[in-house]
């Protein structure tokens, strides 16, 4: 995953803020540069403009006649033709620049340092006096105000890319709500009321356009479901009839007699592998019905889940029963809570060394139901598959924890697999009622 792909926002909102204000940090990088450019070139304009017209008074005042140190500001130096100081004072520091100047030919600009800056323009008078005139500016004010104007540039950037990512993340809150209302209403739909549309107006704007299509999807999801539950109704009836006779077939085997005990032995498997195979078809049933066929009022406690289970722990495991603090019932009935709990049950049977222990929480909105071993824990090569059909870490079919994860999500909830360590830890989330 490239470093871009990492810092990126993960939500949509999240990306429109996050565009928003890169194009607004841009945009106020190229503002803030461009008006330093701008008052860099006007300060210096001015600067420029002072100079010249000292200047011009200064040989204003030389066509009047010759001219002393009194009659000249401070900042001003006239040389004679042969760059010989006539008249005037010159900041110390510039003293040296000014009497470089003092045999221009052309008008002459220099910055002696960051605040000074000096101008040397050629004269001649009318009565045939020539020489150059030399005047400073103090340009400290115009950098000052360039700073000034930088700082005051990135605290507005500062404040306007704010304002910018604020408005953009509540726009969008504004404008995405109505879709993410109409994507929970479709999820919450297409698992418990394939029945429901949204049914808005003619398609004439984004939003029902967007109804309009989930609408279609959720006919396309009925559809399938219901295809689905007719499918697993058929094929359940189906198998029920040739394993009913298999198990009935092998059970009269036995009740007969007069087998060795091997042949005896293939038949108690025969027997046992039809009844776990026809439990698991009911299971399948069961899941697959359509809700409206089943009781949705129906809830159990989890103190009768225990109850239930205990028979499936051997005698030489003990359990440790920790569910006592839970007083939630749980929004399902009790048969089909069961077979969500019953195949990790069976799961820390096989793996567990002396020890099961049931743990029990009620949250706001769910009850989790924590079933622990001291085994030697879930393989690591098995944790991101070890709820698809045919993961097994013991050479099994693999459907127990598969069909256990589909009742449970058929209810509402989600079986989850603790952090690794001592022994196996799965924890069965089921709604609250």
């Amino acid at each position: 995953m490239s470093a871009q792909r990492r810092f990126a926002p993960r939500t949509f909102r999240g990306r429109i803020t996050a565009s928003t204000v890169a194009l607004m940090t841009a945009v106020m990088l190229v503002v803030g540069v461009g008006l330093q450019l701008l008052l860099g070139y006007t300060a210096q304009r001015d600067v420029d403009r002072v100079l010249a017209d000292r200047a011009d008074a200064v040989v204003s005042v030389l066509e009047a006649g010759p001219v002393s140190s009194r009659d000249l500001d401070p900042g001003v130096r006239v040389y004679d033709e042969n760059g010989d100081l006539v008249a005037g004072s010159i900041e110390q520091g510039a003293r040296d620049e000014a009497d470089d100047l003092s045999t221009v030919t052309t008008p002459t600009s220099v910055d002696v340092d960051e605040a000074l800056r000096l101008l040397a323009r050629p004269f001649t008078t009318t009565d045939g006096r020539s020489g150059v005139v030399v005047v400073s500016q103090d340009t400290a004010a115009y950098e000052r105000s360039e700073k000034y104007a930088l700082l005051a540039t990135v605290l507005i950037g500062i404040l306007v890319i704010a304002a910018a990512a604020w408005i953009a993340r509540r726009v969008t809150a504004q404008a995405l709500a109505p879709v993410t209302q109409m994507a929970e209403r479709a999820a919450d739909w297409s698992e418990h009321d394939l029945a429901h549309r949204f049914d808005l107006d003619p398609a004439d704007d984004e939003l029902a356009q967007l109804g309009e299509t989930l609408d279609r999807l959720l006919d396309r999801v009925a559809m399938a479901i219901r295809s689905e539950q007719r499918l697993t109704s058929e094929l359940a009836h189906e198998l029920r009839t040739p394993l009913t006779a298999i198990q009935g077939s092998a059970d009269l085997a036995l009740m007969r007699g007069g087998a060795d005990a091997e042949t005896r032995a293939d038949l108690v498997e025969i027997s046992r592998a039809a009844r776990t195979m026809a439990e698991v078809i009911t299971t399948l049933v069961d899941v697959a019905r359509d809700a409206a066929a089943t009781d949705a009022a129906a809830t159990c406690h989890v103190a009768e889940l225990v109850d239930a289970l205990r028979p499936a722990v051997p005698a030489h495991l003990d359990l440790v029963d920790g569910t006592g603090t839970s007083s939630a019932r749980i929004a399902g009935p009790r048969s089909l809570v069961l077979r969500a709990l019953a195949p990790v049950l069976d799961n820390a049977v096989s793996h567990a060394r002396s020890r099961i222990t049931l743990t029990a929480v009620d949250l706001p909105h769910a009850v989790v139901i924590t079933v622990a071993d001291d085994g030697p824990g879930v393989d690591h090569r098995l944790r991101e598959h070890l709820f698809d059909v045919g993961a097994s870490g013991t050479g099994g079919t693999g459907l127990g924890l598969g069909i256990a994860q589909r009742v449970a999500r058929s209810l509402g909830g989600e079986i989850v697999v603790g952090t690794p360590g001592v022994g196996a830890e799965f924890a069965v989330r089921l709604p609250r009622a």
